[in-house]
């Protein structure tokens, strides 16, 4: 528990190599089986690993996570994750 915690510790206050910082902004995260929470706002709880793999983008991970800010990362998520798949279809267009 306690190297998840840190992990989730390091997701939550910095953009790294994935926008982790930025997908929770707003939400007032809380690990339902070890002490990490951070920030305000609506409530995004659950395992502290489904929480680490939600802040490194991974969408599924929000089937394990509970309150209105499930929805709200999931949502951001998927956004970026087309983001993505957009930008990395206009640069094969470019070649």
């Amino acid at each position: 528990m306690a190297t998840t915690t840190a992990v989730s510790r390091f997701f939550a206050g910095r953009d790294f190599t994935v926008a982790s910082r930025t997908v929770i902004a707003g939400l007032r995260v809380e690990a339902t089986d070890g002490p990490f929470t951070t920030g305000s706002g609506d409530l995004l709880r659950g395992p502290t690993l489904s929480l680490v793999m939600g802040m490194a983008g991974r969408a599924a991970a929000c089937d394990d996570l509970e309150g209105d800010g499930a929805a709200i990362l999931r949502a951001r998520l998927l956004s970026a994750s087309a983001d993505r798949l957009r930008r990395h279809r206009g640069a094969g267009r470019a070649r």
